[in-house]
């Protein structure tokens, strides 16, 4: 195996790339980044329409790489879209991937206004989640600050 292989971590404060954006290069797939493997596994599931369609023995031998780093990298994958998506659960992971294949589908029938309503649907479910993550964020601050004996003690 590869040396990248026992040294591909990302950072786990906040930081992970958009692997949504990595360009995928046009060389062997034994010769990627960790980067551009990631990415190219994000374009699987999205194509795929979910995570656990990938095939973890084929995608190690295709990577030259072990099966355990390809469950990390997609451990990696789904924090990433967690991060982009700002929603804690790695359901989201799974509703990205489906709701990316859902449009790409819609588009290729060529049904442009349900595609559009979807990905709308899809912005006001973030919107949700984001307000809400950031409510109990502050609820959390208030409260311990009453435990600090701060106001309301």
């Amino acid at each position: 195996m590869p040396a990248q292989d026992s040294v591909v971590t990302d950072s786990k404060d906040g930081d992970a790339p958009d692997y949504g954006s990595v360009e995928i290069p046009a060389k062997p797939p034994s010769e990627y980044t960790y980067h551009e493997r990631r990415a190219e596994l994000l374009q699987q599931i999205r194509d795929l329409g979910h995570p656990r369609m990938v095939n973890q023995t084929e995608a190690a031998e295709r990577y030259d790489v072990s099966q355990q780093q390809i469950s990390k990298d997609l451990d990696r994958l789904a924090e990433s879209v967690r991060e982009h998506v700002t929603d804690p659960d790695r359901r989201t992971f799974t509703v990205d991937a489906v709701l990316q294949r859902s449009i790409q589908g819609l588009l290729a029938k060529e049904e442009y206004r349900k595609a559009a309503q979807t990905a709308l649907e899809y912005e006001e479910w973030v919107r949700e989640h984001v307000e809400a993550e950031r409510f109990r964020a502050r609820l959390e601050r208030l409260e311990e600050h009453v435990d600090d004996g701060g106001p309301g003690r």
